[in-house]
């Protein structure tokens, strides 16, 4: 056995060893360079050359180790002690053994042997390289840099949103599915320790964010949706299914069609598949409330809903349906001349509803006639018997002549209509009182004949104070009647057959009018005969 004693020129190494060792107990920060440096110095036979010192070792320190300068991770607590070294190391070279790492690490050795994964393109270099061992029994068997470490190695590279994600949010038990990763793992309780086993389908990691359920089952994520933004299905071809997008309907965002439905375990999930579209009203609301059949396309398209062409509406279009049936004139007026924008003329003071101005036919608003159409007679029948309602007098078969006639006149108006009043067309009394024919004129500050006959007036300010009634009535203008006993010359004889021009001559004023002359007269015979015997 003499030859297990150390020779002099081995003593300088064994006492550098021991060294290194007493630093660990200490808690040298230089520990892990030395040891790699003095493990490769001392053959591997000198090894058990080293067992007698061990004694020594431990009296110096209980927790030194000569053979091994520190314990084992706790996941290789187990191979702990002398007796176990050869169960990572060989004896004929230094280091752990890469064969015998793959040898227990099985999943790891498989894919390897493949050339699948990280580690096949790591074949020049050795497991001890990345999971330093010897570190204490908490340390880690992974040092990895996770800012510089190019995940396309492993086969998967992170692109858009991926890259935004941290390890541990993909690296998780519940996202393992390699069967033999979880079942060596699993066993040795290390499913949360590992980065292998991973899938790269997309529901492998997102079943529980995924929205289609079952939809569409068999088809591929990227089919449809890419890294850069799960949200947008920006490879979707919409024209690829039963149902293409035209005109404004390429410009509808999807949860617009494709809404949301709650599960029962509080979920999610957006409806695809399944959805009614045979008709427009699978969807959109009819604002016709069915008056005008169910084919939506006879009027309507997807360039623009509201954009309807004028020859489809001028040919069948059915104003009964809506609120506001047209008849009379009404129904000779073209569309356009209250579906054709804003209005403002001496006729008309159109406006619409806000939410249509953009249609082709917007809505105008129409509660009453007054709405569309000019109050002519400027308010003046506001106070009248059941207010300023158009519809009193006017109807949509004509808005002229109106309802209004004799008998409602000598009923509600303050002047009585009768005689040669009768057949005056309204026009000649309420007439516009401006130059410029403006509206109507419905009230007068007098009802005396000189309001409105002052210009037929031909007696100038003969009559000034006396009333016209005195000798004219409203059933001709002239005075075929006139007494003329009354007057201050009484007729007699033949002066009685003589026509009352024949006296009561006309003259000429400065103004240019003519007026009959009726006072002051001459009496006298020859004031009229001259000197005629």
């Amino acid at each position: 056995m003499s030859w297990l004693a150390p020779s002099a020129s081995i003593l300088p190494l064994l006492g550098s060893f021991v060294a290194v060792g007493l630093q660990r107990a200490s808690g040298s920060s230089g520990l892990i360079e030395q040891k790699r440096q003095y493990m490769a110095r001392i053959p591997p036979l000198l090894a058990l050359a080293c067992l007698p010192l061990m004694p020594f070792a431990a009296a110096r320190s209980g927790r030194a180790q000569i053979l091994s300068p520190g314990r084992l991770a706790s996941p290789h607590s187990q191979l702990g002690g002398v007796r176990n070294c050869t169960s990572c190391h060989g004896l004929s070279k230094a280091g752990a053994s890469n064969e015998k790492c793959l040898a227990c690490h099985e999943p790891l050795r498989n894919r390897v042997s493949s050339e699948r994964g990280y580690h096949a393109t790591l074949s020049d270099r050795s497991c001890a390289s990345c999971h330093e061992e010897h570190l204490g029994l908490d340390a880690s068997l992974i040092q990895l840099d996770t800012a510089t470490f190019d995940h396309g190695e492993t086969g998967f590279a992170l692109a858009a949103g991926h890259t935004r994600a941290g390890c541990s949010d993909c690296h998780q038990p519940d996202f393992i599915t390699a069967a033999d990763v979880r079942g060596y793992k699993g066993e040795h309780g290390a499913l949360a320790r590992t980065y292998l086993g991973l899938g790269t389908i997309c529901t492998d990691c997102h079943t529980k964010d995924d929205p289609h359920r079952d939809q569409f089952e068999g088809r591929r994520c990227d089919e449809c949706h890419s890294e850069s933004d799960w949200q947008e299905a920006e490879r979707f071809d919409h024209d690829a299914v039963r149902y293409r997008l035209t005109g404004r309907h390429r410009r509808v965002a999807c949860r617009d069609c494709h809404t949301t439905v709650r599960r029962r375990d509080g979920g999610v999930d957006i409806r695809f598949t399944s959805i009614d579209y045979a008709s427009c009203e699978s969807c959109h609301t009819d604002d016709h409330r069915g008056a005008l059949g169910a084919d939506c396309s006879g009027c309507h398209s997807t360039a623009d809903w509201h954009r309807v062409p004028r020859r489809t509406v001028e040919n069948r279009y059915d104003h009964s349906g809506t609120a506001f049936p047209l008849a009379g004139k009404h129904a000779q007026a073209d569309c356009e001349d209250c579906h054709s924008g804003p209005r403002r003329d001496e006729q008309l003071r159109l406006s619409f509803e806000r939410e249509t101005r953009g249609f082709a036919y917007p809505h105008p608003l129409a509660e009453d006639c007054l709405s569309c159409h000019v109050d002519e007679h400027r308010a003046a029948f506001d106070a009248a018997p059941g207010g300023a309602v158009c519809d009193n007098c006017h109807d949509e078969r004509d808005w002229i002549p109106t309802r209004y006639d004799i008998a409602r006149h000598n009923r509600d108006a303050s002047f009585e209509l009768s005689g040669a009043h009768t057949a005056v067309p309204c026009i000649d009394c309420h007439s516009s009182p401006g130059p410029d024919g403006d509206a109507a004129q419905f009230r007068f500050a007098s009802t005396e004949c000189e309001s409105c006959h002052e210009d037929e007036n031909p007696h100038g300010a003969q009559f000034t104070g006396e009333l016209c009634r005195s000798c004219h009535d409203v059933r001709t203008f002239s005075t075929p009647d006139f007494d003329h006993n009354r007057a201050r010359y009484k007729l007699d004889g033949a002066h009685r057959d003589v026509p009352c021009a024949s006296c009561h001559l006309d003259i000429e004023n400065p103004d240019g009018k003519l007026t009959r002359r009726y006072k002051p007269l001459d009496f006298e015979c020859r004031d009229c005969h001259g000197g005629e015997s």
